[in-house]
């Protein structure tokens, strides 16, 4: 068990699975509490909220921190809470838990509540189509008919999932919020604005981003449906959220230091979550004091001369679309990266590069300065090149090492838009790199 001990590896839960499978079988039906959190985007911030709502010294809870979600991941989190004779000392877990592996974990155990934060279009070469992740995370809802059940109910697919089924909750912002966020000038790519009841376009009363909005259909009775927790967001970044779950305590005003309407949208689901297995809005409260953002998820790096740089994953073109339509409401903002690597974890295809807005972006930002790195560096040069922005402005990185000593001189506030397999190595170069100069500030 010891291999388990560093933190973040799935290395020795994926021996752990080769050697002995029935093992986390084991492990997870001792569990008295278990919460799974699945969906396409916002899995990992949504656990990280969820786990600093619930976890504390008296009532200790287990998770697989920093998006350890496939099932070796699960395996080194349990082992780092089990004793040689393979009996967990902690009986609580809440863990995010990958699309395509839903299903298969589903089939060992039985969780206390499912949470599905929503289904977009992801890795092309790894998922196919949106009805894959769609039909594998309904493969595993379905075995557990007895258990409770979070839904986006802004999410027409996340909502179909919860059609007809008892036990089932579900969040939303509130209606008037989604259309005053409408952009009617969008170009964005809508995947999954389609009925799956009968098949025609849903109507949109109001949408915030790629399918998610509030909406209805016309030619059946599939609509949005009603939700017991519903978030209104404030100006000043703050959340309020009223309830209509019949559970004691009086509406929540949320704050964490995470920007963005998705990161709005995580927050919710992680605090409905929270009020439905049992934790009192105070408790809430004070897991966010807690709360620590997970590598990459608009973590913040500080240098002298007023240097910033705020690092966010993007995997597929409404998570982009997301943290972009962050970055220009960041007035502050004086250049962006977008480091965009091809591996296995990334996704081989970047033609998904193709569907996010970068026009919508480059025209409403005021963005002095691109800056384009990873091994496909060109090809995101060439995709800013016909969203219109101009060559002189852009900067090709060929060094991914030289980027932090490169973008802290800068003495300007930088957002570093990163795939997966260059993130966590970002992080730690720019973690590193802020040390430095901060102690170069201080002599």
């Amino acid at each position: 068990m010891r291999l388990a001990r560093k933190k973040g590896t799935s290395l020795p839960g994926l021996l752990m699975w080769r050697w002995r499978k029935t093992l986390l079988s084991e492990w997870l039906n001792q569990l008295e509490q278990l919460i799974v959190v699945t969906g396409t985007n916002g899995k990992t911030t949504t656990t990280a909220l969820l786990y600093s709502m619930l976890h504390d010294q008296d009532q200790p809870w287990i998770t697989n921190q920093g998006g350890a979600n496939l099932v070796q991941g699960l395996m080194a989190a349990l082992s780092r809470h089990a004793n040689w004779r393979g009996v967990l000392r902690v009986r609580k877990a809440v863990f995010e838990i990958d699309e395509a592996t839903f299903p298969l974990i589903m089939e060992r155990v039985r969780p206390t509540l499912m949470v599905v934060t929503n289904i977009f279009r992801d890795q092309l070469d790894r998922y196919g189509e949106i009805d894959h992740a769609l039909s594998m995370i309904q493969k595993g809802i379905a075995l557990h008919e007895a258990s409770q059940l979070l839904i986006n109910a802004d999410d027409p697919l996340t909502a179909f999932l919860g059609r007809n089924r008892s036990l089932t909750y579900a969040f939303s912002m509130d209606k008037e919020a989604i259309a005053s966020m409408t952009m009617v000038d969008s170009s964005e790519v809508r995947d999954g604005s389609f009925c799956l009841v009968c098949g025609h376009e849903l109507h949109y009363d109001g949408f915030i981003y790629s399918q998610i909005g509030y909406y209805r259909c016309l030619h059946c009775d599939f609509t949005h449906p009603d939700a017991e927790f519903i978030g209104s967001p404030r100006q000043d970044a703050s959340l309020v959220v009223g309830e209509l779950s019949g559970l004691p305590g009086e509406p929540s005003t949320l704050h964490v230091d995470l920007t963005g309407m998705y990161n709005a949208y995580n927050l919710l689901c992680a605090y409905s979550a929270a009020r439905i297995v049992g934790a009192s809005p105070r408790r809430i409260q004070e897991g966010l004091r807690r709360f620590v953002s997970p590598t990459g998820r608009m973590q913040t790096f500080v240098g002298k001369q007023q240097s910033e740089i705020t690092l966010a994953l993007i995997k597929n073109p409404t998570g982009a679309n997301g943290v972009l339509r962050a970055v220009v409401e960041d007035v502050q903002t004086y250049a962006i990266c977008l480091t965009i690597n091809d591996q296995d974890a990334d996704g081989r295809d970047v033609s998904w590069l193709w569907d996010v807005d970068f026009e919508s972006f480059v025209t409403r930002s005021n963005i002095r300065r691109y800056y384009c790195a990873g091994e496909r560096a060109l090809d995101m040069a060439l995709r800013l090149y016909y969203a219109g922005v101009r060559e002189e402005a852009m900067v090709i990185v060929e060094d991914l090492t030289t980027l932090p000593a490169v973008l802290f001189t800068l003495g300007q506030k930088t957002y570093v838009l990163s795939t997966y397999t260059a993130l966590h190595r970002l992080a730690e170069w720019f973690e590193r790199e802020s040390e430095k100069r901060g102690n170069d500030l201080d002599e």
